[in-house]
């Protein structure tokens, strides 16, 4: 049996050898290339990885996560400081992770929509008075 091995430069070096150790040798020339394939799709680096146009390692800004948190921190301070019915308007219709319509939340309470509609302008405008204040402090 023959067996040929590719070098990176273009060189060919064929070595002949009986059936037993050539099937020995191809068995574990495939195991050594499945190995290595495996390896490298698990240590591949993210910083060579393009998602979305962004670089993951390169384009992590903490001053923007940090200030998103406080934002949303003082969100949930503010909403909890509405009424139970403004809170659920706002919830349902902003903050869950499925929002409805104004005209499916005035269905569901049995209102009209114009109620909705006023009641979640209410609530909007007790909101920024909250966040306007607690940008003050």
């Amino acid at each position: 049996m023959i067996i040929k091995y590719e070098y990176s430069k273009n060189e060919v070096v064929e070595i002949e050898v009986d059936e037993e150790l050539g099937v020995v040798m191809l068995e574990l020339d495939r195991q050594e290339y499945n190995l290595n394939q495996k390896e490298s799709r698990r240590h591949k680096s993210l910083d060579g990885m393009d998602y979305e146009g962004a670089l993951f390692a390169d384009e992590i800004n903490v001053q923007a996560l940090v200030i998103q948190a406080d934002d949303a921190e003082i969100l949930r301070t503010a909403v909890s400081k509405l009424n139970p019915k403004q809170q659920q308007l706002i919830y349902a219709l902003y903050l869950s992770e499925q929002p409805i319509s104004q005209a499916e939340y005035a269905k569901k309470l049995g209102i009209s929509e114009a109620s909705v509609q006023q009641n979640a302008r209410r609530a909007k405008s007790k909101l920024k008075e909250i966040f306007e204040i607690s940008k003050k402090v």
